[in-house]
Formats: structure tokens, C-alpha cells, sequence
């Protein structure tokens, strides 16, 4: 590409605002408010300036924007990395001229160059835990899918978002004791002992889940709710909402020996409670459900599946 008539520039909080209108009037589908666009570019802990690449004009027209994060594997997570392929946006009329496939191809070559890399090396689209928008590309961007697979990317599996509308769900204000246990918001105290998860398996306190509820401690007021035992106060479960962008469900989790018993709807109520009550939303989106949990969710709650989304992968 021509530098005389291009600039090539890393994200920054100079141009954010420009290059969050750029992607909202150039993405079908898909619809995000500054504040979450920042939170999950310049705020993140995985976001490096040097794997984004803003591209504007001489005439400062913006035109351009893809942006990598490198991410734990959950395999050999201490000596391997995932490169993610968090935003790629080319606006309409600028697409068909080489520029996507150009700022992949230096992307990759800073990937490769870096000293974060590491071997057989996977490269992702969108999954980038714990602060992912999507779990994979939406199939209805044909033009994002056949650019990919034009690169080498490959679909491998398909995963599901629901949907939930709150306006005709009856919330009442959940109980805050039921059984043996109490349930209430999750305070900063309670920061250590949930994020180790202690309470689940090593599956679940090696993955991504302890990343992502730490997040929802960032938020005012904090966005996970948890069940205590009454008489010991240990944690028995807790739902977070908000995590990825307002209106999220998720993670959420019980203690083995405690399903069955009501738990998880009741965490998931209060969730929704929370949202309709004090965060004034009235839709929800549960993300990155299995088929089986997904009809516990449509079960408990009404939900639908709305979203489907293909894993896209490629090896350096």
C-alpha cells in the first residue's frame, strides 16, 4: 500500500472515537457502545498497540481496522499462546482493494517476529477470553468468511448464543435466602476466594472462567452474585453477568453435590433481576452455550437460540 497516500497508526485514545464510528457504520449485526468498544481494545488486558493497525487516509478518512491479541492456550497454557483476530473492519466502499488482506499479512508478520510467540502456534477469530464480544465469526458476514478461509483459516465447530427478552418475564425481587444458603452480591472480600474457584473443578479453575469473573469486580456495582453456605458462608455457586458487554450472561457455576437443588435458577434470576432492575436493560444474550445447558436456559427462563458461530483456525 501506498504511504503517501495512507497512515498507519496503532489504536489509541486520539483516535478510538473515529474508529468506533468507522466500525459501526461498516459491520451488519453488530452494534456496540463506545464505552464497551474501549473496555474491550484499549482497556484490555491482552490489547498490545503494536498488533492493531488503524488506516486513514491523507484526506483523514478512516477506512480500517484489525487488531490481534494474544491469549492463553488452555493447553500448556505456561508455554503456548493463541493468536486471536479480535477486530477486522474494512469500510464497504474500501473493501475488494487489498487492504484486509494486506494488514493480515503485517499482523501476522509482527505475530511471528514477536517475543510472545510460541510453538504451532494457533490463530483464532474472535475468541478472545475473557473479554471476548463473540465466540466465533457470525456465518451471516460471507464477505469476513471467505476473506478468512482466502488466509487459511479453517471452521472447525459451531457454538450458540441465546437470546432473552425481559419485558414479559415475570422478576419479582428474588429471595435472598433459600434452603441452606444465602445469596447476595458478590463484595470485594469475596474477590480471592471466587476467582480460585475452589469450589469446582480443576477443569474449570484452569480456564478462563477466574479471568473472566475477575472482571465483573471492575464494574460499579460489582456484576456476580453468589450462594453461601448458611452456616460455614463457603461458596457454593455464583452467576456473573456483564463480563463481556451490558446485557451478557455468564459464566456461572454450583458446586457438584449442590445441583439439582434450585441453585442455578435462582443465581441466574437474580441476575436478571439486577439487569432489568438497575441496569434498566431488557434483553439478554447468554453466550457460548453448549446444546445441553442450553435447554436448561430454555427450560428456567424462555430463552431462545438467536446466534449461531463458526470457529475459524489456522496454525502459523
Amino acid at each position: 500500500m501506498n504511504g503517501n497516500l495512507f497512515e498507519f497508526n496503532p489504536l489509541s485514545q486520539e483516535n478510538i472515537v473515529q474508529v468506533h464510528q468507522m466500525c459501526e457504520d461498516n459491520v451488519k449485526l453488530v452494534s456496540h457502545s463506545l464505552d464497551t468498544f474501549r473496555e474491550t481494545t484499549l482497556e484490555s488486558d491482552l490489547f498490545n498497540p503494536h498488533l492493531s493497525i488503524v488506516v486513514s487516509t491523507n484526506k483523514k478518512e478512516f477506512i480500517a481496522f484489525f487488531m490481534v491479541v494474544l491469549r492463553k492456550s488452555l493447553i500448556l497454557k505456561r508455554l503456548r499462546k493463541v493468536a486471536v483476530l479480535k477486530f477486522f473492519v474494512v469500510k464497504k466502499s474500501w473493501r475488494n482493494n487489498g487492504i484486509g488482506s494486506y494488514l493480515l499479512n503485517q499482523l501476522t508478520e509482527r505475530i511471528k517476529n514477536s517475543e510472545r510467540k510460541s510453538f504451532r502456534m494457533k490463530f483464532e477469530v474472535m475468541s478472545s477470553t475473557p473479554d471476548y464480544l463473540y465466540p466465533g465469526l457470525n456465518p451471516q458476514h460471507t464477505e469476513a468468511f471467505f476473506f478468512l478461509k482466502k488466509h487459511g483459516f479453517k471452521k472447525t465447530s459451531q457454538r450458540i448464543n441465546l437470546c432473552l427478552s425481559l419485558d414479559n418475564l415475570d422478576l419479582q425481587k428474588p429471595l435472598k435466602k433459600h434452603k441452606n444458603y444465602n445469596i447476595r452480591r458478590a463484595e470485594i472480600k469475596d474477590k480471592k476466594k471466587l476467582i480460585n474457584l475452589k469450589f469446582m473443578s480443576k477443569k474449570y479453575q484452569l480456564g478462563f472462567w477466574p479471568e473472566e469473573i475477575a472482571l465483573t469486580f471492575k464494574k460499579t456495582p460489582i456484576t456476580t452474585f453468589i450462594a453461601q453456605d448458611v452456616n460455614t458462608e463457603d461458596i457454593l455457586g455464583w452467576a456473573s453477568h456483564s463480563v463481556q458487554f451490558p446485557g451478557s450472561f455468564g459464566p456461572t457455576g454450583v458446586k457438584k453435590n449442590e445441583r439439582g437443588k434450585g441453585m442455578g435458577t435462582m443465581l441466574l434470576k437474580w441476575c436478571l433481576w439486577d439487569l432489568k432492575t438497575n441496569f434498566k436493560l431488557n434483553k439478554v444474550k447468554i453466550n457460548w452455550v453448549s446444546e445441553d445447558t442450553a435447554y436448561f436456559y430454555s427450560k428456567s427462563v424462555g430463552a431462545y437460540i438467536c446466534e449461531f458461530f463458526w470457529t475459524m483456525k489456522k496454525r502459523f
